[in-house]
This record gives structure tokens, sequence and C-alpha cells, in this order.
């Protein structure tokens, strides 16, 4: 019988967010991006009123270019690999900022699924789960 892979609870290294955030800003330049979860990513940019895919693109752009490493919010859920069925497997980046675009407090999650960056949530207000152990 073989054991099931730990799920990794430990907070990813600022050197590991930087790569990761570097590789999806290039992913997303080359490639655009795939809804990792179409229902909440749909309702999250119909709430933050995107409605067309350029604005989509734009606004992800904008997000992209804001975010910063010391904006890591993760690992939230406390396990940070994905069970979405576009990038299931693949460790989830979160980041939580005060937006210029925006001009509010905005929340993004996303993997990066090979070459393409999968979007997870895009939403206002993040306020993590707590977790009672």
């Amino acid at each position: 019988m073989s054991a099931k892979p730990e799920k990794s609870t430990a907070r990813l290294s600022r050197e590991k967010v930087e790569t990761q955030l570097r590789l999806a800003r290039e992913a997303f330049k080359r490639n655009g991006f795939q809804l990792g979860s179409p229902l909440h990513t749909s309702t999250d940019f119909q709430e933050l009123e995107l409605f067309s895919s350029d604005e989509q693109i734009a606004a992800l752009g904008a997000v992209l270019d804001e975010i910063k490493v010391e904006e890591y919010c993760g690992p939230h859920p406390p396990n940070h690999i994905s069970s979405e069925p576009k990038c299931k497997g693949l460790p989830m980046l979160q980041f939580s900022w005060r937006s210029m675009h925006f001009k509010r407090e905005m929340y993004v999650k996303f993997c990066l699924n090979g070459n393409r960056l999968a979007l997870l949530r895009l939403h206002p207000n993040y306020q993590p789960n707590r977790f009672n152990g």
C-alpha cells in the first residue's frame, strides 16, 4: 500500500513567490489567461462589472502589474494545492493588496498551468477564513 503524498501547508518562500509571479506575468503576456474556476471567476467579473473579454484582460493585466511579492497571502486555504479541474494538483498563489486600478482592497488567486495563467478568483475585500484547530 503506497502512502498518499502529503499536502503542503507551508508558506512559499519569497524566492518561490517571486519566480511564480514572474512566470505568471510572462504567461499572461504570451497567452492571456484561462478560467481555472469558471463559476467563481464569472461571478467575480460580473461583480466587478467586467463584462467583455477586453475589460477582463485589461483588468487582469493591471492586477499582475500591481501585485508585489510582499502581498502574497498564502497558503489559503491551508493547502495551497488546487483541486479545480483545469489546474488540479498545481500550487495556487494568492495576493491581497490595495489596488490602484480598482481603488479598493482586492484579492486574486491563480495557478500556472504549463504556459497558461489559470485565474481562480478576483474579488474585493479579501477576508481570510479563520480556521480553529
